[in-house]
């Protein structure tokens, strides 16, 4: 089947009327364009904010790993200690009510 062609209006056009209308569509793609530069922007920002975070938090525990290892260190023996400490005088007491014998 043969592509159909296009028919050209039927109304005749100036060409300065052509031109206006152009002109017309380039001043609302200015208008767009002008927005989605701004909302590109802002969504720029609004993405560099975690690259930031991150980066300082990498210096920041470069410069002090030694300081934050010990805390961890400690905290953690701590939390051990206590639930050992916990756990053994449960299980002490836990033996004495089965291996006790009762007085009479």
């Amino acid at each position: 089947m043969p592509a159909a062609k296009p028919t050209p209006p039927t109304t005749q056009q100036s060409l300065e009327s052509k031109l206006d209308q152009i002109i017309l569509h380039l001043e609302k793609m200015d208008k767009r364009d002008k927005w989605r530069t701004v909302g590109g922007f802002f969504k720029f920002c609004i993405t560099i904010i975690p690259l930031i975070l991150l980066l300082g938090s990498g210096w920041y525990f470069a410069q002090n790993w030694q300081e934050i290892m010990k805390k961890m260190a400690t905290i953690s023996a701590s939390v051990a200690a206590e639930y050992s400490k916990n756990q053994s005088s449960g299980m002490l007491e836990q033996f004495m009510k089965q291996y006790s014998t009762p007085k009479k």
